[in-house]
């Protein structure tokens, strides 16, 4: 069969959020996100986002529109299964935009798999792992803290995700004990983003146990560069450690898992593209590393692909896709539905099973550029 990429457009796309999405090294009242549309030689398409967060590690989408655009001439006539020349030929061309090669991967897998009529999940794995995601609470005074918590628990969510490291750590305890207190039956995931050094991360961790409050884990305690630090908190084995700055590639999972420097490793496919976080998956299954698959703030088409990936490939503990909940209204059909914590699949659909709607304000809006073109620029 001649399956061939023929076409590459990229459109930029701005979500407002709820509320602000706060984390230790910053906040967000909207996302920023770019569109991939990637058209094969039958006409299919398969499309791609690109999620930067500069609060989260600096990318952002100016950056991401330039590599895309300096990446699709070379992708112009490969097929969309090739994923390892896709991979090196984005990288080759754009270096250091993840989230430009994870929309380039994500269109491409998209765009076959439509071709195929197969949903994304079937064609990487057959675990058909069921998923349910926690919900977050992001960082901000105790008043919000309390009041998202009841709000969730009221929702059904069994687990929450508590945004920490920003404002100190004993608002961060205060917190804690207002969201415990809420929301009594639900496990507590805490995620610094890398805002404590490792005495304050123990400290944190020691008193909330010592309160009873039900920590799970703490994902990225302290920042990236501090391995010492990471390695000496897991050591200690009062929570689960998770990598999720620390990690952004195979070779970190790789030096994780040799030197012991988390018990958990979140994938996420924007900060490493859709080929690395496989690798990644498949490094910390071989070496009986626990699994999160989590997200930037993402729309519902990225969280949507995220999914796939997890039901299809499996072994995944922690499910954090709820981003499209923080979103006030989204320009797509299809994708996941929540109930609760639960998130389910349209088995009816192929590829990731988001397209555009047509009927929503966003689709109008958006300015669609042609990247490359077969036989063009």
């Amino acid at each position: 069969m001649n399956r061939r990429i023929v076409k590459i457009e990229a459109a930029p796309l701005d979500l407002e959020l709820k509320e602000p999405f706060a984390i230790a090294g910053g906040e967000s009242s909207r996302v920023d996100l770019t569109l991939v549309r990637m058209e094969l030689s039958d006409g299919t398409v398969g499309l791609g986002e690109a999620a930067p967060f500069p609060a989260y590690d600096g990318q952002t989408r100016t950056a991401a529109l330039e590599a895309l655009a300096r990446a699709a001439p070379a992708l112009v006539g490969l097929d969309p299964l090739f994923s390892h020349r896709i991979q090196q030929s984005t990288i080759e061309a754009a270096p250091g935009s993840s989230s430009a090669l994870c929309a380039i991967e994500m269109a491409a897998l998209d765009g076959f798999t439509r071709q195929q009529q197969c949903p994304i999940h079937r064609f990487v794995g057959s675990a058909n792992a069921s998923l349910v995601t926690d919900l977050t609470i992001v960082a901000g005074d105790l008043d919000h803290a309390s009041r998202s918590a009841r709000e969730a628990s009221a929702a059904g969510f069994k687990t929450l995700k508590i945004k920490v490291g920003r404002d100190g750590l004993d608002h961060d305890l205060q917190r804690l004990e207002m969201i415990s207190g809420a929301a009594p039956d639900c496990g507590l995931v805490l995620d610094a983003n890398g805002g404590y050094e490792a005495a304050e991360a123990q400290q944190l961790i020691e008193k909330a146990l010592a309160d009873r409050i039900p920590i799970l884990m703490l994902e990225q305690p302290v920042p990236q560069e501090d391995e010492a630090g990471m390695a000496r908190l897991t050591a200690l084995g009062q929570v689960a450690i998770c990598a999720d700055e620390s990690c952004k590639s195979a070779a970190d999972a790789m030096r994780i898992v040799q030197q012991r420097l988390a018990n958990v490793i979140n994938i996420k496919t924007q900060k490493c593209g859709v080929l690395e976080a496989i690798r990644i998956h498949q490094i910390a299954t071989a070496a009986g590393i626990s699994l999160m698959i989590g997200g930037m703030v993402e729309s519902l088409l990225s969280m949507s692909f995220s999914a796939h990936l997890a039901r299809g490939l499996g072994g995944v503990r922690w499910i954090d896709l709820d981003t499209p909940l923080f979103i006030r209204e989204h320009p797509f059909v299809g994708g996941i539905e929540f109930d609760g914590g639960s998130v389910t699949l349209d088995e009816q659909r192929s590829g990731h099973g988001v397209d555009l709607s047509r009927d929503s304000d966003a689709f109008e809006a958006l300015s669609w550029k042609t990247l490359a073109e077969e036989n063009g620029t």
